[in-house]
């Protein structure tokens, strides 16, 4: 009785990583309709499927997400950009040491890890413009995202579900700067280390320019990552205003 129940359920977790991975649907949709499908055959009860629903976490995290499509929305991961770029200058110790810290920090605070996403073209133009393999920042932009989820309560919703089962097992629930001591130790602990053996790990040839011995153009980086479909050229008129604007 118990066997028939697990196996339905590791099945239509293989066919949702499935689906995940292709990309073609949303995720959310995958999820709601696994749920139905667990529901539909008997593995879930009605009251048991919609539980979550009321669960604080869930509410809690729905509300992060939204918050944070709010800050991409106004711009300010833009901005955090544009303030790496300015405070980095061409240094890539100093470039290296304020991605990992503001995007850890960032994410601890808003649990926005699409802000990653948003960054990455960014980061690949920093690397560009330091003529640099752009795995070296990246790797780090990477790492300080999982760095950020261990600096507060919000940072990561697996601190927010292990709050949760503390507190129904009896137990004290996290605190929100709780965890913030072991994540500050690992984010010292990840700064020497991209400062020390980490730098001489990751590549150092810049692979868009080791063919052809130049810097790559804005066409074949579009290629490189397909992104033409979201490209837009605009003429500007020699009698416009905006001409000799930065």
């Amino acid at each position: 009785m118990i066997l028939q129940p697990m196996v339905i359920t590791y099945f239509i977790m293989l066919i949702v990583i499935f689906l995940l991975f292709q990309s073609k649907y949303r995720p959310d949709l995958i999820v709601i309709g696994a749920l139905l499908v667990l529901t539909l055959v008997g593995v879930l009860t009605p009251e048991e499927a919609l539980s979550g629903f009321s669960n604080s976490t869930v509410m809690l995290m729905a509300g992060l997400f939204i918050v944070g499509a709010g800050v991409v929305d106004a711009g300010v991961v833009f901005k955090m950009g544009d303030s790496l770029l300015r405070w980095g200058g061409k240094n890539e110790k100093k470039m290296l040491v304020l991605i990992i810290i503001m995007i850890s920090i960032f994410i601890g605070f808003l649990s926005i890890y699409g802000m990653i996403a948003v960054l990455i073209p960014v980061i690949m133009s920093i690397a560009f413009k330091l003529n640099l393999n752009p795995s070296r920042f990246l790797l780090p932009l990477v790492f300080a995202g999982s760095i950020g989820g261990l600096l507060t309560l919000i940072g990561s919703p697996t601190n927010l579900i292990v709050s949760d089962y503390l507190v129904k097992a009896g137990y004290d629930e996290l605190g929100f700067f709780q965890i913030t001591g072991i994540g500050l130790i690992i984010l010292v602990g990840t700064l020497v280390f991209f400062m020390t053996i980490g730098k001489k790990l990751m590549p150092t040839q810049n692979q868009a320019t080791a063919k052809t011995g130049k810097r790559i153009s804005a066409g074949e980086l579009a290629g490189l990552y397909k992104v033409y479909d979201r490209l837009h050229f605009i003429i500007v008129p020699q009698t416009s205003d905006i001409v000799g604007e930065r």
